[in-house]
């Protein structure tokens, strides 16, 4: 700094005199000076500055060859498959490869641990396994390390040509000889009087055959084998059929039947059905829909805090028909703990409120709890609305 200050010293005697010599130059010496001084701290600035943008050039700094590898089709029955990712350190300073995580189906197999020196090589292996992965495939792997860049995004891609599956795979609920592709039978939604049919496929994989018969049914589903008799290594499927006709009820319904081979009961033959009774509003028209009732209610979340265990809770939820037509509603369905109470009325007017009581009883329950009640309703717009009870139970 000493240096940098010399011109201003010798810059000051030189003018010393002429700076009280008369107001007249005083201006044009100060504006002289500024000038001077500032093209002198510029200087000093960036001397100052060198060594660090110098410094910050030596580091380490890896580049690969490539940045993704493409597999092209694979088959999921050849197995696993591997790829070295190369790279090369073109820093100034040795560098470290820290860590790399890759995305799921890939494993990273190993990786260069030693320090990269400058101009020197190093690999990153990784795994794809195909097992269950079906189809395309874009994986990200990252790399971190030392120097500049900190972190390199890779890539695998392909596609993978699923394989072959046997008969157990594809039928994989056993029920003593007979097996079956799924215990469950989905009907969707449902419309109210309506019939709606679904199958479950089934094969007979023994050496004997097999005749099936059901129990449990209930009283608005039909359910018959096709076809009745199965030979060995003859496939064929349980039709079962919902009639909405039959049952008044509303939204999601869940029944199940079991399975008998041969007259016999084996383990594991339940067989679960589902359906989601649903007005279909589809074909209304923008009038009917403009015409339509409302539900809206004050307050859909209920938080009551926290309480000890065995406590009851108990909460209003008020509504109205903001609507132009009758509201009904079609049923009150609440959940694991908690009792919804049907409203006093099921039809209100345009304009007419109405209130669901919800009861949560503790008992048996502790921590953060979360219960629904789901009001089914001919609103259009709002057919399920879900109102929620939470809170947290107290340990005693």
């Amino acid at each position: 700094m000493r240096g940098i200050m010399q011109p201003f010293s010798f810059f000051y005697c030189l003018k010393y005199r002429e700076l009280f010599s008369g107001a007249a130059n005083r201006y044009k010496l100060i504006k002289s000076w500024m000038k001077i001084a500032g093209i002198i701290l510029s200087a000093a600035f960036a001397t100052l500055l060198f060594p660090a943008s110098f410094a910050q050039q030596s580091v380490s700094s890896i580049h690969f060859e490539e940045n993704q590898h493409n597999f092209g089709i694979i088959k999921e029955s050849d197995g696993a498959v591997h790829h070295d990712f190369s790279f090369t350190n073109k820093g100034t300073e040795p560098l470290v490869v820290t860590d790399v995580r890759a995305g799921g189906g890939i494993s990273v197999l190993r990786w260069t641990r030693s320090p990269v020196m400058p101009g020197a090589s190093g690999t990153i292996t990784v795994e794809f396994n195909p097992a269950n992965m079906p189809g395309r495939f874009n994986r990200s792997i990252t790399v971190n390390a030392t120097g500049n860049p900190p972190s390199v995004l890779l890539r695998l891609l392909g596609e993978v040509q699923p394989r072959e599956k046997g008969p157990e795979e594809l039928y994989p609920y056993e029920t003593g000889p007979l097996r079956l592709r799924s215990n469950h039978i989905s009907f969707g939604t449902v419309s109210p009087g309506s019939l709606k049919t679904d199958t479950l496929q089934v094969i007979n994989l023994s050496g004997d055959e097999l005749t099936l018969s059901f129990t449990g049914i209930p009283g608005y589903v039909n359910i018959e084998a096709v076809p009745g008799l199965l030979k060995p290594g003859d496939r064929g499927s349980i039709a079962a059929t919902w009639d909405a006709g039959v049952i008044d009820d509303w939204g999601m319904i869940t029944h199940s039947f079991r399975v008998l081979v041969n007259g016999i009961s084996h383990g594991r033959n339940i067989v679960y059905l589902t359906a989601n009774i649903q007005e279909d509003f589809s074909l209304l028209s923008e009038e009917e829909r403009s015409n339509s009732p409302l539900i809206e209610f004050e307050g859909r979340v209920f938080d009551f805090g926290k309480i000890r265990h065995g406590d009851k809770v108990e909460h209003d939820f008020v509504f109205i028909n903001s609507g132009k037509s009758d509201l009904v509603i079609r049923r009150v369905k609440s959940g694991c703990g908690c009792t919804a109470i049907e409203p006093q009325k099921t039809l209100l007017r345009p304009g007419e409120s109405g209130s669901i009581k919800a009861v949560f009883n503790s008992r048996g329950f502790r921590g953060r709890q979360s219960k629904g009640i789901t009001v089914i309703s001919n609103d259009p717009a709002n057919p399920n609305i879900v109102l929620r009870i939470t809170g947290e139970v107290l340990a005693e």
